[in-house]
């Protein structure tokens, strides 16, 4: 019996212990270091240092919640993003890590997936398709192509489509032809974004036609804008202010489509200046989304990525985007 309780009283003991130890260890994590107690570190002169080239070396990063230089932007923009990709630092950051509707940017997101499946052997570029059921596509005011059922048309001119003139259906035709199914080629969408460090974005369909689930963050589109850049096709594609790509009708007809493209300073109905370049680029528009444009574009030789999601009109996007240009100076 004796030995009974002296057993119990020790296993108390060691509860209590341990008990007090990590309640201990908590109140210790809990206080903030000390700076003064953090030894500085020395560098040996017969020791040669190593640069470690982690994510910050190679593209700007945006601190949660801190907005940089964002006065012109507040009243009527949903987020802005201008990023000098020389020095990797945001010159305009406002809602750059919100959440927010993509509109047909997310085409080139689409486009970027398909060119890895050019670039794995999947698909060629010479790839015959030949529709085997109209695309549903019922959003108002959607931009849609002449193709239907039966129709055959090239992966390089629905490339082009694509990105210049942003037609829907072309998204959900290449979205099929590389995955089998919008659904699938989204799952390939979200793991690319994810592998680029996009990871406040969700994909639901390849075109950016509106849904609740699906949306990017500006920061998103600054990489995967620089992204884009890697692959040769995009960045031919988005340096034509005009194209005509052909297709064939069911019944053998070969037809011609002129387009020009989405984003107006190609176009030419906004003036840009003579000192800046354009290079990859992407607009989108819907009610949810307001009018958005992104864009990397080369200044007196100096590289910036910018993105601008305007809420009132495509003259007030136009007019944010030409404030971006004067900021860079």
């Amino acid at each position: 019996m004796g030995k009974a309780i002296i057993y119990y009283i020790l296993l108390m003991l060691l509860a209590i212990g341990s008990v007090t130890f990590f309640i201990v260890k908590n109140v210790n994590y809990d206080s903030h270091y000390d700076m003064e107690t953090i030894n500085e570190v020395s560098l040996s002169p017969s020791l040669h240092t190593i640069s470690y080239g982690g994510y910050q070396s190679e593209y700007a990063v945006i601190p949660d919640c801190a907005d940089v230089s964002p006065d012109n932007f507040t009243a009527d923009t949903y987020a802005a993003l201008l990023v000098n990709n020389e020095t990797h630092e945001a010159i305009v950051s406002y809602n750059s890590l919100k959440r927010i509707y993509p509109a047909s940017t997310t085409k080139l997101m689409t486009a970027i997936v398909v060119c890895d499946a050019l670039y794995n052997g999947e698909i060629s570029l010479d790839d015959q398709i030949t529709l085997t059921h109209d695309t549903q596509i019922t959003e108002e005011g959607a931009l849609v192509s002449q193709l239907k059922a039966g129709y055959t048309i090239t992966v390089r001119n629905l490339l082009y489509g694509l990105l210049m003139k942003s037609y829907n259906d072309f998204a959900v035709i290449l979205a099929e032809h590389v995955s089998g199914s919008e659904s699938a080629f989204c799952e390939r969408m979200n793991q690319k974004a994810y592998q680029i460090g996009a990871t406040g974005s969700h994909f639901v369909n390849p075109h950016g036609l509106h849904d609740d689930n699906h949306y990017i963050t500006a920061y998103d589109m600054y990489l995967i804008l620089e992204e884009s850049e890697k692959y040769e096709i995009i960045r031919e594609i988005d340096s034509y202010n005009s194209f005509t790509y052909s297709y064939t009708t069911a019944d053998g007809q070969v037809l011609e489509d002129d387009i020009t493209p989405t984003n107006q300073f190609l176009a030419g109905n906004y003036k840009l200046p003579s000192n800046i370049t354009m290079d990859s680029w992407k607009t989108g528009t819907t009610k949810a989304a307001g009018n958005i444009l992104a864009l990397n574009v080369t200044i007196d030789g100096s590289s910036y990525s910018i993105f601008v999601a305007d809420s009132v009109s495509q003259d007030d996007l136009y007019d944010k985007i030409g404030i971006m240009f004067n900021l860079t100076q």
